[in-house]
């Protein structure tokens, strides 16, 4: 598979079988699942040898994605199966702003061993601190303007979306 630096979003598709509903299975060296409590701070990390690939199996949150200089939200909902593709060197990270945990599982495509400073926050652009603030509905201080493009959308598109 060749490494791009783009997200991926793709949609699942389920099948059913009696009572349960099933997704493709995914590729990966190592699959983890993680609760992300409602309301913590967020932080951008950074995998340098690591690709993740996201799927969201209980509640909703956004994924924030610094790519191609902006700051970008892709929402994801337990009702709305998508897996989301992170790239090596893409800085990402999650925010929940809901009243309930969301459970995500990671199936983890490794491209070499892990690298310490994967998990370790990486520090906001100065450039992007004010669309930060925007997107994480932080006040602006007195005397700052927010960028007008701020809080983009992704234009993401899954394969064969358009």
């Amino acid at each position: 598979m060749a490494l791009t630096r783009r997200v991926e979003l793709v949609p699942l598709e389920l099948t059913s079988s009696g009572n349960a509903l099933f997704s493709q299975a995914q590729p990966s060296d190592e699959t983890l699942i993680a609760d992300l409590a409602p309301h913590q701070p967020v932080s951008l990390f950074c995998h340098r040898r690591q690709t993740d690939q996201l799927i969201l199996l209980r509640g909703s949150l956004e994924l924030v994605v610094l790519e191609g200089g902006r700051l970008v939200l892709i929402p994801l909902r337990e009702d709305e199966p998508m897996l989301v593709r992170i790239p090596p060197g893409v800085p990402h990270g999650a925010v929940n702003s809901s009243r309930h945990y969301a459970t995500v599982v990671n199936a983890v495509l490794r491209h070499g061993p892990p690298d310490p400073r994967d998990y370790k926050p990486r520090p906001l652009p100065h450039g992007l601190q004010a669309q930060w603030r925007d997107l994480m509905g932080e006040p602006v201080p007195a005397g700052h303007q927010v960028p007008a493009s701020a809080g983009d959308r992704p234009s993401h598109s899954a394969p064969g979306r358009g």
